[in-house]
């Protein structure tokens, strides 16, 4: 059982300090041109076109998704602190 408790603490914690980093990482570059794995992938199988430009939603969404990683980063690893710290009581 504190088994269980532990590694749930340690998790809150990891995904935590990945989501803060992820974060800082996608704020740091939210204005550069980037295009993700699976169309890379799909534009080099295809031949020698171009990627297709950025929409609204592409840019609204650079802005965004380091938003929410900054916010559920936090709350992740104060709750991973939190279980752990009710283990010793």
């Amino acid at each position: 059982m504190e088994g269980e408790i532990i590694l749930k603490g340690l998790g809150l914690l990891g995904f935590g300090l990945l989501f803060v980093w992820l974060g800082v990482s996608g704020w740091r570059h939210r204005r550069e041109e980037r295009i993700s794995l699976i169309e890379a992938a799909i534009l080099k199988a295809g031949g020698d076109e171009e990627p297709l430009p950025h929409n609204r939603w592409d840019r609204a969404m650079a802005y965004v998704q380091p938003v929410l990683f900054l916010t559920f980063g936090p709350l992740m690893i104060l709750g991973g602190v939190a279980v752990l710290s009710l283990l010793g009581e």
